[in-house]
């Protein structure tokens, strides 16, 4: 589950007295170094020294694996993980602050990655990036959700277990959900390294995940034009261009120009959600119905793990 996580440390977030100049930067590989700033890397882990503050960022996934694609890690794995790190570093990672999180999983699915991601229109409140091949985002200052080809990715990359991936993903196509917590206080309030291996907030973060997707709106297999009145054919009509374009971009962009003011762009996609729910028939096994059954899946697969203490 966990991917990229950010950990803050201060001196005086510790018990004992401790510096970190010179504790933890004999401990890394140095990149740049000045007079009271120091970056460097251990394994995966882009560790940074300021002063008096510690900043540690990556992969736990990767850094205990070595990898963040094969599997995802039980909750006694990413208490391992932390604690490993803690040794690694010489100081207490469980003590950190952490301030940003993300949350991913990998998914099979039948057809290239990016069928599924042009059929993700709109998030209240968050910006959708113009669709790529490649990858999708909804963006907002406090969070993101990342839509992408996980191939694709490995592909970039030219590290050992990357090209592994490659093999390993040969022939299958792979799309991967990422939710990043960009401002973890905002969203949660303060969160420590040692809260991260704790069951009920790794089920918070899970539900987190799962109902950030379910509540995007998608676009379904295109519907039958209906001639059995007027006000039918009119709904039909509007299902039938949901259904060729992202009708919701569309409101956005107007009243971005001030076509529309917000009370008519609320009612607007109010409307638009109401004819998707008549005209559409979600019971069919279209494409985004396909990926939404693997996220369904995996959300009840992973509760009832992080539901056992470990």
């Amino acid at each position: 589950m966990y991917d990229t996580v950010k950990f803050v440390l201060l001196e005086n977030d510790l018990d004992n007295e401790i510096c970190f100049m010179e504790e933890v930067v004999c401990r890394i590989n140095i990149e740049k170094c000045s007079v009271n700033r120091v970056v460097g890397y251990l394994k995966n882990m882009r560790v940074e020294v300021r002063g008096t503050t510690l900043i540690v960022e990556g992969s736990l996934t990767k850094w205990f694996l070595g990898n963040n694609y094969a599997r995802t890690l039980a909750l006694w794995e990413i208490g391992a993980t932390i604690k490993s790190l803690s040794r690694a570093l010489n100081v207490s990672i469980e003590k950190a602050k952490v301030t940003r999180i993300d949350v991913a999983f990998n998914f099979c699915v039948k057809n290239e990655p990016w069928l599924y991601m042009k059929r993700l229109l709109f998030l209240e409140s968050y910006y959708r990036s113009n669709i790529e091949k490649s990858s999708l985002y909804f963006d907002k200052y406090d969070s993101q959700l990342l839509f992408y080809n996980k191939v694709t990715a490995l592909k970039t990359e030219e590290d050992a277990e990357s090209i592994q991936g490659v093999k390993n993903f040969e022939g299958q196509n792979v799309l991967r959900y990422e939710f990043r917590i960009k401002k973890v206080t905002k969203i949660f309030g303060e969160v420590r390294g040692e809260i991260l291996f704790d069951s009920k907030f790794c089920l918070l973060l899970l539900n987190k995940w799962y109902m950030c997707y379910m509540n995007i709106d998608k676009q379904f297999d295109e519907s039958s034009l209906r001639f059995d009145g007027v006000r039918h054919l009119k709904e039909s009509c509007v299902a039938q261009c949901m259904s060729a374009m992202n009708m919701f971009d569309l409101v956005e962009e107007a009243f971005a120009k001030g076509n529309i003011n917000s009370a008519e762009k609320f009612a607007i996609i109010k409307e638009l959600r109401r004819i998707a729910d008549l005209c559409f028939d979600r019971t069919q096994v279209s494409l985004i119905n396909e990926f939404t059954t693997e996220i369904k899946n995996t959300y009840i697969n992973m509760k009832r793990i992080y539901s056992v203490v470990p």
